[in-house]
Parts: C-alpha cells; structure tokens; sequence
C-alpha cells in the first residue's frame, strides 16, 4: 500500500466534477431567483400605477377593475413563481453542500493515505540507517 498511488484519485476527480456542478446548479438558481423577484416588483409597479378612477362610466370603472384584478392574478402567480424559483435556491445550496462533504471525505482519505505512506517511507529510512548503523558496528567489533 505504502508504494502504491492513491487509488481513489478517479473518485475524488468525479466528486470535484460533482461540486463543480452543483455550484454552477446554485448560480443558476440564484439568477432565476432574482429574476422571479424582478418580475414580482414590476407587477406591482404596474398594480400602482393602475388607479381606480374618480369619475367614470360604469363600463370603464368595470374595465378598469377587471383589468387591476388580472394585474393582482399576474402579481400573485409571479409570487408564487419567486418562492419556488427561492426554494429552488435551497435546494440547490443543499446539493452543493453534499458534494462538498462527499469531495471532502475523500480529500482526507488522500491526505490519510499521503501521511500512511510518508510515515512508511520514513520508518524505511530509519531502518536502512539503523541497518547501516549495526552492521558498521558488528564490521567494527570484529576488527
């Protein structure tokens, strides 16, 4: 295992694919996001500025609320739409932090495994030294 290469390295390049993913997920969300919520502001600029007027026939002070009325249905379904298009945005966060923490768990495998290996690599070295070490002494004493 110590000479071996970190065998979950195609693992870990999918999870970043994974991550890579899901943020560009968010930033779309959050752009639809924000245009749902541009368009509920302008549907409700547009109910303002539709004022009941003072002094009217009763066909045009009918058309004139049937048509605020429409206006307050679009206002209500672009509502709706923002709070979906925000949900979504959650959603998405959601997804982006799970494949953090599934990139993450793998990243700290890599490093467990890099640590395992230097260690081995190290406790190596330590033994040749100490080999070289004996055997120059037992040349030594027997001198």
């Amino acid at each position: 295992m110590a000479k071996s290469g970190f065998r979950l390295g195609a693992v870990l390049r999918a999870r970043k694919a994974q991550e890579d993913m899901a943020k560009a997920a968010v930033v779309r969300a959050r752009a639809d996001a924000t245009d749902a919520v541009q368009r509920v502001r302008a549907r409700e600029r547009d109910l303002d500025g539709r004022a009941v007027p003072n002094a009217a026939t009763a066909a045009a002070y009918a058309a004139t609320l049937t048509a605020r009325q429409a206006l307050a249905g679009e206002l209500a379904a672009a509502i709706g739409l923002s709070r979906l298009a925000d949900e979504t945005v959650e959603e998405r966060m959601r997804e982006l932090t799970d494949a953090a923490v599934q990139r993450r768990t793998i990243e700290k495998l890599q490093e467990r495994h890099d640590l395992t290996r230097k260690r081995t690599e190290a406790a190596a070295e330590e033994k040749a030294v100490d080999d070289l070490t004996t055997s120059s002494s037992y040349r030594e004493d027997r001198q």
